[in-house]
């Protein structure tokens, strides 16, 4: 079993982290004991005078920093080993069916102008995006948002798309270093992470330089005088003097520095506030030149990366810029500096610089970054499932949209209660009785998220799925709405008016219909919906209708309307009712209603 296959990968990489956090603490105690040892023999070697323990001394000094970079990598190697825990720890929790503790919801995605969002659980509390979303940056969940999000999808999108999904559902491997890597972002982030992004590609696409031409010749020529000035001081040459002169321009570096303090820092803090993420994604980048794709969609984004010189050389040259600037946190070293060479310009120089060369082109490579964290967040469904297809979709040639399937699962439904089920339609209504809680709304919804997850590139959960290319709308979790003034029976009625006027457009669609116009009485319900169904009953639309009202499987005796019936049923064993959840022919002829009384305990006996 895959949980099983998870489970044991995880406790490997637990393992290597305990190794690893042992390890780490000995280099503390280590570092912390030879720190000790160091101010031990420079004191004793200063008070003492004794010059040879001030050799020891800078022997040591070398070794610590040697260790303090030892240190450093072992940090970082735990913290990726973390982050590979998370990432198994994911795949467990979908595995299982307690993924619903995913922190990224998606909530904030929803559209009040796209209902079909919340009626089939796109995004919100226990959705398709908080099961599959595995994206961790900004522009890899805005990328996915936008794939879930789209309601106008083309044929040749759909194909790109799913192309590239089906390739990385092959390269697990591939996309667990990228959800690893990029899970790194999540780590190093403040407390505004979207904030310092936008903020630092606004400075990298400014095309103004940063540095004026005043501060570049002060950058030159001072470091120049304090050099050459420190060296007729060593040689000797009127040294008084010159040991003056020397302080003079410390003091006019370190006042400039001082007075250019705020726009140095405005003009670097980006940076610096963003330098940890440059390591993750120069690795990312390092991950995704390595491979070798065969779609032509993962061909295309990885060329991106290699536009006007190349991510890998734009982001190294970044990351060490950035590595110079984050000297200046240390505020002794960003004094003695600025002191020494203007560090400030010097840094804002290089900036100027590669923002002049790479600039432009950074949002497209982590905007790149983030499309194939939406591919492979599409594709997760293929690591933690056996049970899924992918969709042959299809253009409507004669205007006829065509849905047919076998083994249709809910995906959000855990695996070992999903019920599958099929049924073909081509420009039919399809009318689905059933008694209550037989499984009609999550039929709907399974056709639904299936045909989003499909139109988005994904997989469906399906032995078979094919499909026409078609409009989504749906009328499921139909609210009321108090400020407004909106009742439940009228916000359905705007439901069905905007089926019926997209309707006009004679362009495929699929009209998901739950227990129609249930705001209203028995008889005007039953008025209603047939006159709605007959007005969206046309050849380029599948129209799906659950109800409790037999009557209005009469339809399919109508000779204007090519309508179908279909019904689930229940059974009873032992005093109890069951359900198989499996669709079957015809028009439901059993109800459940009373039954559902006398076990919830509101009546003893049925008459």
């Amino acid at each position: 079993m895959k949980i099983e296959s998870y489970k044991t990968e995880k406790l490997k990489v637990e393992k290597d982290l305990n190794e690893m956090t042992k390890k780490s603490d000995l280099i503390s105690w280590i570092r912390v004991a030879l720190f000790i040892l160091i101010m031990g023999l420079l004191s004793y070697g200063y008070f003492k005078k004794i010059d040879i323990f001030y050799v020891f001394v800078a022997v040591l000094t070398i070794i610590f920093f040697v260790i303090v970079k030892l240190h450093s990598d072992i940090e970082l190697k735990i913290k990726y080993k973390k982050s590979k825990i998370q990432v198994y720890q994911k795949y467990i929790k979908r595995l299982n069916g307690t993924w619903y503790d995913f922190k990224d919801k998606g909530t904030e995605y929803l559209d009040e102008n796209m209902p079909y969002l919340k009626d089939l659980d796109i995004f919100g509390e226990g959705s398709l995006y908080q099961y599959i979303c595995s994206a961790n940056t900004i522009y890899g969940k805005k990328s996915l948002v936008k794939h879930l999000k789209q309601n106008d999808y083309k044929l040749d999108y759909i194909i790109k798309h799913q192309e590239a999904v089906k390739e990385l559902s092959n390269m697990q491997d591939f996309a667990n270093e990228i959800e690893t890597l990029s899970y790194l972002t999540k780590e190093n982030k403040k407390k505004n992470i979207n904030k310092e992004i936008k903020k630092f590609i606004e400075v990298c696409e400014d095309d103004t330089p940063n540095q004026v031409k005043l501060n570049k010749i002060l950058m030159i020529v001072l470091p120049a005088i304090l050099i050459a000035v420190l060296a007729l001081c060593l040689i000797g040459i009127n040294r008084t003097f010159y040991f003056n002169v020397l302080k003079v321009v410390i003091i006019i570096n370190l006042l400039l520095a001082f007075l250019n303090m705020q726009k140095s820092t405005s003009i670097l803090l980006p940076i610096g506030d963003f330098y940890k993420n440059i390591k993750v994604y120069e690795n990312i980048f390092k991950e995704i030149d390595k491979q070798d794709f065969e779609s032509s969609y993962l061909k295309e984004l990885k060329e991106g990366l290699n536009k006007d010189g190349g991510s890998l050389k734009a982001i190294k040259e970044l990351k060490k810029i950035g590595s110079y600037i984050d000297l200046r946190q240390n505020f002794v070293a960003n004094i003695i500096l600025n002191a020494i060479v203007l560090w400030d310009f010097y840094c804002i120089d290089m900036f100027d610089k590669w923002k002049k060369s790479y600039g432009k082109n950074i949002r497209t490579y982590l905007e790149i970054v983030g499309e194939i964290e939406a591919l492979i967040s599409l594709a997760s469904i293929t690591y933690v499932r056996d049970d899924y297809t992918f969709a042959k979709v299809n253009e409507c040639d004669d205007l006829k949209p065509e849905i047919d399937f076998k083994n249709l699962k809910h995906p959000l439904i855990k695996i070992e209660d999903a019920v599958g089920n099929g049924i073909t339609l081509k420009g039919q209504t399809c009318v689905i009785t059933g008694s209550n809680m037989s499984g009609k709304t999550t039929f709907l919804r399974s056709i639904g998220i299936n045909l989003v997850l499909s139109y988005a590139g994904g997989p469906a959960l399906a032995s078979e799925f094919k499909t026409s290319v078609m409009k989504v709308l749906t009328s499921i979790r139909v609210e009321d709405n108090v400020n407004k003034g909106i009742s439940t029976f009228y916000a359905e009625l705007l439901r069905i008016k905007d089926m019926t006027e997209y309707n006009k457009n004679k362009m495929p669609m699929i009209c998901l219909i739950d227990e129609i116009f249930k705001g209203t009485n028995s008889a005007d319900r039953i008025i209603c919906a047939t006159e709605a169904i007959k007005k969206l009953s046309q050849p380029w639309s599948i129209t799906l209708v659950s109800t409790h009202d037999f009557e209005l499987c009469n339809l399919e005796n109508d000779d204007n309307i090519n309508a179908v019936n279909y019904h689930f049923a229940e059974y009873y064993e032992n005093g109890e009712i069951k359900f198989d959840y499996n669709i079957q022919d015809g028009r439901c002829v059993t109800t459940n209603a009373k039954m559902l009384l006398k076990m919830a305990g509101i009546v003893d006996e049925i008459e």
